[in-house]
């Protein structure tokens, strides 16, 4: 998650290293995923039915009346936990869980 003062953010140009209320912002995001795919689980449901993928990312932002608006989807965004874990500490456990999701698909769609 990056959080921006220009409409076009993107996390490299964010400043989430720089600012701790950013990192704190994004930290709560990430431990309260449940209540987003709460918000957008069947949105996100029709776009996996739509797009026929069983794996793909997407860009995306919540608007201020709490509709999803996505930039882009697409499988080749990177999804790493390459941070330094002393700046987002956070971070390492939800991409366990990412990862773990991603290599149990892998293996359940091998039979």
């Amino acid at each position: 998650m990056a959080i921006g003062d220009h409409w076009m953010v993107h996390y490299l140009n964010a400043g989430m290293a720089e600012n701790a209320d950013k990192r704190a912002e994004e930290a709560a995001a990430m431990a309260n995923f449940n209540g987003f795919i709460a918000r957008h689980g069947e949105t996100l449901k029709g776009l996996h039915k739509r797009l026929g993928l069983d794996y793909f990312a997407i860009d995306c932002a919540e608007l201020a009346d709490g509709r999803l608006l996505m930039f882009e989807a697409d499988v080749s965004m990177i999804v790493h936990a390459l941070d330094p874990e002393e700046l987002y500490p956070y971070k390492r456990p939800h991409m366990g869980k990412v990862f773990a999701a991603f290599e149990a698909m892998l293996r359940a769609k091998a039979g």
